[in-house]
């Protein structure tokens, strides 16, 4: 018995080790075709221990199945050309080659669409906008993945727009294959749209009144599922809370379809600390230590305090912040003290102001606008002159951006302008009035590169105002030259000079920049750059031009810029290092 159990495991393990092989060659289709292709293929899918009988079988019936996978992409008359099975014997398994060459020959196409929607959605005016995006439409070929995804649409537009009873009551693909056509029949019954209803915010931190501005919609109104999303990304971005749930519950509907609205809140922690440091050529080595203390009372009234330390500069700035109605605009309440000392000039100053920050529309232009009061008490060393400057300076701020990413852009751009001006005998000891107007803009190339223009323009009226140029402290000068004006030139080292040939700033003030960026590998890019530019009194002053080579890093800790430029208006060309971190815009 032994014996013969043995011989009987033997010849089972020598069937077992003399398996067919099977080889599947497909021709004359590619792509998600070739794969809908083997996935319908039993002889692709079940090539393993078949026996020759099984084998021929499904050869048999692989053009069917070819013929059935062709179909939802349209391929009604395909023919396979060729259906070919050979069998090799080898010396210790038979290898069996299918072969099938397919010709697909013109798909089918979509001769008529109907849509009909009935219900309140007909009266919707979202729904044109949904339907001039259809998946299907007449003239293009029949794919039956698209036509699902339009079934997917209409119930993602139900879901979005509040038409939660939605039902789909015909849905049929009709084929005539002698006029080689299609036709899709689609009809939805939206029935009634549902609203927000009633909105109750649980926590107990807040005002209510005060919350009201973060809120997307108004009970009564019709429900938007985007609306919520922005509702709960409102709260999350203000910074005062950690989770916000939003809850509309659809098991409570009143007799007016009204959905109650549930959102629980979990407040942050009150007291935020913050550290840096790094460093820039302008500056040298800086650090900075913040406190802020998210809310003060139920109205979210803010307070925050930043020390800043660095080679040139000291300051200290303390922020309140009260915000407003909307929820783009809030009042700043700003006190601080700055001392600067650079190789240009000193500078000690105590500054108070006050501002409001909010975004104004104009003509379909949403731009980000300050407006202010700043008192500026400045005693300041520049050339050989010192003074004493005391400033009442209202501003004005506009700002406008648009990017893909405002850290690394690929497509965007920056416009600021700034309006500032102080009157003598108006809380200032002189007048002038001043503008400034900046520009970035950032635009893709080719794959791996872009180009990035920069320009600045600055005007101060003085003596128009029966100012006094030298009575203006530096801060209020013009001056070029540095990691973010025309490279190549050491901080503010630019700009016109007295009669002992120190620089002492300019009423004016115009640079430009233009930036070659080739990303070589991953997170690396290389830089060449040309920039001119000047601080001026007159238009007769020459530019100076500045140019270089750089290497750009996307680090973790934001975009770092590693220039070398040369002083190409100077005699020597003397070269510099420049170094700055922070993002594109």
């Amino acid at each position: 018995m032994k014996a013969i159990f043995t011989l009987i495991l033997l010849t089972f393990s020598g069937i077992l080790l003399a398996v067919d092989k099977i080889e599947v060659t497909i021709e004359g289709v590619e792509g998600e075709i070739l794969d809908n292709v083997k996935a319908y293929l039993s002889i692709e899918e079940q090539r393993s221990r078949l026996s020759a009988r099984r084998v021929k079988r499904l050869h048999k019936q692989a053009p069917e199945e070819i013929e059935q996978a062709l179909q939802p992409f349209g391929y009604y008359r395909a023919k396979i050309i060729t259906a070919e099975l050979i069998e090799s014997k080898q010396t210790d398994y038979t290898l069996w080659q299918a072969k099938y060459v397919i010709e697909l020959g013109e798909p089918l196409k979509i001769e008529t669409v109907e849509i009909n929607i009935n219900g309140d959605a007909k009266e919707d005016s979202i729904l044109a906008k949904m339907l001039a995006n259809f998946p299907v439409k007449v003239g293009d070929t029949l794919v039956h993945s698209n036509y699902e995804k339009a079934k997917q649409l209409i119930s993602s537009f139900a879901e979005e727009r509040g038409y939660f009873d939605t039902v789909i009551t015909k849905h049929n693909i009709y084929i005539d294959k002698d006029a080689y056509t299609a036709k899709i029949e689609l009809e939805v019954d939206t029935k009634q749209r549902y609203r927000f209803g009633d909105i109750t915010f649980k926590q107990k931190l807040f005002d209510e009144e005060f919350l009201q501005r973060y809120l997307s919609f108004k009970a009564g109104d019709f429900y938007v599922g985007s609306k919520a999303i922005a509702l709960k990304n409102n709260l999350i971005g203000s910074d005062y809370f950690a989770t916000a749930d939003i809850n509309v519950n659809r098991t409570k509907a009143d007799k007016n379809l009204q959905l109650p609205v549930d959102i629980a809140l979990t407040p942050r922690k009150p007291n935020k600390y913050t550290a840096g440091i790094g460093y820039g050529t302008d500056t040298g080595m800086r650090g900075s230590l913040g406190w802020e203390r998210r809310y003060f009372n139920r109205y979210g009234h803010r307070f925050s305090s930043k020390l800043e330390l660095s080679e040139i500069r000291q300051s200290m700035t303390n922020r309140y912040t009260i915000p407003l109605n909307t929820l783009d605009s809030f009042l700043d309440i700003t006190a601080g003290y700055r001392n600067e000392n650079t190789d240009i000039s000193e500078s000690e100053v105590l500054l108070l102001g006050i501002s409001k920050h909010h975004t104004r529309d104009i003509f379909g232009t949403k731009l980000s606008e300050v407006i202010g009061l700043e008192y500026r008490d400045e005693r300041f060393a520049v050339g050989s002159e010192t003074g004493h400057a005391k400033l009442l300076m209202p501003n004005v701020n506009w700002t406008y951006i648009k990017a893909d990413n405002r850290v690394y852009t690929l497509k965007g751009y920056k416009i600021g302008l700034n309006v500032r001006g102080a009157m003598d005998g108006l809380g200032s000891n002189t007048s002038v009035l001043q503008t400034r107007l900046d520009g970035k803009f950032i635009h893709k190339l080719f794959k791996n590169s872009r180009i990035i223009l920069r320009g600045e323009m600055g005007n101060s009226f003085v003596s128009i105002l029966d100012g006094d140029f030298r009575e203006l402290p530096p801060s209020i000068r013009f001056f070029a030259g540095g990691d973010r004006s025309v490279r190549g030139y050491d901080y503010q080292a630019l700009g016109p000079k007295n009669i002992e040939g120190q620089v002492v700033g300019g009423k004016n003030l115009l640079v430009g920049s233009v930036e070659y960026e080739h990303k070589i590998i991953k997170d690396w890019s290389l830089a060449f750059f040309y920039d001119v530019g000047n601080a001026y009194n007159d238009v007769t002053e020459t530019m100076k031009h500045g140019a270089g080579i750089g290497v750009r890093w996307q680090s973790p800790v934001g975009l770092i810029r590693i220039d070398v430029a040369a002083a190409l208006s100077e005699d020597t060309t003397p070269v510099r290092l420049h170094i700055t971190i922070g993002p594109d815009l």
